[in-house]
């Protein structure tokens, strides 16, 4: 779970060094999956220089176009924020983040924004939670330092259910694979949010046809209707019914239904 289960994602980050610095932080808490949004001017060469001995963290790193893209294969989403925000997301600190890491049933992403303007509104829709590290008087974080605050926490919540980090000195590539295995239940898992995308737009584009967007915002519509989805864990079946369901009723509504 540790090493497979949780995907740090960087969303337009700015800095080459900073993505190697995440690299190394990511390697120093046993995480592995690193995926790339939408860099503006990355310079690979500069990424390793900025990571020694994580240079495989950026050598396997996934490079994509946009955060729906990054989060497909996802069934939860965390976004970090640097200060409070009054919004309807539930709102975690690192260590409850960790938590919720290990208690979900597939892999789990943490979005980091840009470091002069943090993550527009268009990505936070796809997030199930906000997280905040709380700091002093200066909220700003370096984008590695961010990245290894909450994989710190993930890290420790990893020991406590028995992960054991690979010993000073072993090989590279020797150790363990995951860490501490998630609960094993009889439920069924959420499903992957690449899965339910296509619903939720489906869903967008039939509210917007009746006129319920009218007055309200309609990213934050989407976003609640993500977690409603994920809460029912609907199988792919599911899916399509509902999927079918929606464009009935979208020609019933073109068509001068009652």
């Amino acid at each position: 779970m540790l090493r497979e289960g949780v995907v740090i994602v960087l969303v337009r980050p700015l800095q080459s060094g900073n993505v190697g610095a995440t690299a190394r932080s990511m390697k120093n808490m046993g995480l592995r999956r690193l995926v790339v949004v939408a860099p503006p001017a990355l310079d690979v060469d500069r990424a390793r220089w900025m990571a020694p001995g994580a240079e495989e963290v950026i050598d396997h790193a996934r490079y994509v176009g946009d955060v729906g893209a990054a989060v497909a294969d996802c069934r939860f989403v965390v976004a970090t924020t640097a200060r409070g925000r009054h919004s309807p997301w539930p709102a975690l600190d690192p260590e409850a983040c960790a938590v919720r890491a290990f208690d979900g049933e597939g892999p789990v992403a943490i979005l980091f924004g840009p470091e002069d303007h943090g993550l527009a509104n268009e990505e936070l829709a796809y997030a199930h939670a906000l997280v905040h590290v709380a700091t002093d008087a200066h909220a700003s974080l370096n984008l590695g330092q961010a990245v290894l605050l909450v994989g710190q926490a993930i890290h420790a919540e990893a020991r406590r259910r028995g992960y054991v980090p690979r010993a000073e000195g072993a090989g590279r590539r020797g150790g363990p694979k995951r860490g501490a295995a998630p609960a094993v239940s009889g439920a069924r898992p959420s499903t992957e949010l690449g899965v339910l995308e296509p619903l939720v737009q489906e869903w967008l584009t039939t509210l917007d046809q009746s006129t319920y967007l009218v007055g309200h915002e309609p990213l934050l519509v989407g976003s609640t209707l993500r977690r409603i989805l994920q809460r029912a864990k609907l199988s792919e079946g599911e899916v399509a019914i509902l999927r079918g369901q929606l464009r009935k009723i979208r020609w019933k509504m073109g068509n001068g239904g009652g």
